[in-house]
């Protein structure tokens, strides 16, 4: 574990090396740039004892450590059936030919052109904390984890500075013990410093629960074949499904929130066929099974539309406090 270390952070990129994690309301500001996908995992269970570690240190959990992680987890994440089956983590993901290996926001130089200044003037308990930047919140909070709980952060910075000790980082060594002058202070003495940049993405999660999570996760335990591929789902793997779930989720609320999915439907079609005719310029075979998951996409893409299309604005449930929360918080009002 790292009890006390810091961020000397060089802005190498290397850590960027695929799309991000999003909310909704970062995948709509960044619609033309991060093609969308829903990516599923499991969340397992975790038992006092059970040992977690690296960096050559393990840590046995406690008592605190399974309680703190159970309540981050029911506010996070959906209950997964049974009750000793876990959760079901279902966010937003930004998705790309891992040959490609670098996030799309990249500049050439490395360097992230989302990070930076005010993106927008709403002034509420509803934006207030999540409004700060344009740099998506699972990007700000590295290296430290939000969807795990605070007294885990020591774990969570001792894995990420094992993995950037591979030779493919080439050298980076951006986590360091103790809090060193010029680097960004992460934890001290076992205790995360600055809780910002975390509650940021949880307070995203916590919201998005309710506008599209808890629905997409509902529909997909209510299938007996999604139960079954769930049930063969080992933790730390995932199932990427389209995102379209949650566009008719979201669609549902309003006129002004249906206008808005079918123009992200039209940029993404228009962002995976650019996409796709890259790939297929670069003649690469391990790329084919990617590609034909992208035009399933775009396929899904497309019969939403005409779904959405075809429903008249009259039809449209009128205007709820939570449609008006729905679309101040995805920057449509």
């Amino acid at each position: 574990m790292i009890a006390t270390g810091s961020l000397a952070c060089s802005a190498c990129g290397q850590c960027c090396n695929s799309p991000p994690a999003l909310s909704l309301r970062e995948w709509f500001a960044q619609r033309a740039l991060f093609i969308g996908s829903i990516a599923i995992e499991r969340v397992p269970r975790r038992r006092v004892g059970e040992r977690l570690g690296a960096d050559g240190a393990t840590h046995a959990l406690n008592e605190d450590d399974v309680a703190d992680h159970d309540a981050l987890a029911d506010t996070l994440f959906a209950r997964a059936g049974a009750p000793d089956a876990g959760w079901l983590s279902i966010t937003l993901q930004g998705y790309d030919y891992p040959s490609v290996a670098r996030c799309p926001a990249l500049a050439p130089d490395g360097r992230c052109t989302l990070h930076g200044g005010l993106h927008d003037e709403l002034n509420d308990a509803l934006n207030d904390a999540l409004n700060d930047a344009t740099k998506p919140a699972r990007c700000a909070a590295v290296p430290l984890d939000p969807l795990v709980p605070d007294r885990w952060q020591p774990l969570v910075l001792a894995a990420r500075r094992a993995s950037t000790q591979a030779p493919h980082w080439r050298g980076a060594d951006c986590i360091r013990d103790g809090l060193e002058t010029g680097a960004t202070p992460l934890i001290e003495a076992g205790r995360v410093i600055d809780t910002q940049a975390l509650e940021r993405d949880r307070n995203a999660l916590v919201f998005e629960r309710a506008l599209w999570r808890d629905a997409v996760a509902a529909s997909l335990l209510a299938s007996a074949s999604a139960r079954a591929s769930l049930a063969a789902l080992r933790p730390g793997a995932r199932l990427t499904i389209a995102p379209v779930p949650a566009l008719l989720a979201v669609a549902r609320l309003s006129e002004t929130c249906r206008a808005a999915c079918i123009d992200v439907i039209d940029r993404q079609r228009a962002l995976i066929d650019t996409t796709v005719a890259a790939a297929l310029a670069r003649r690469r075979l391990d790329e084919r099974v990617i590609t034909q998951e992208l035009r399933g996409f775009a396929l899904a893409h497309a019969r939403a539309r005409e779904e959405l299309a075809s429903v008249q604005p009259s039809s449209q449930p009128s205007s709820t406090p939570f449609a008006h929360d729905a679309e101040r918080w995805l920057n449509l009002r």
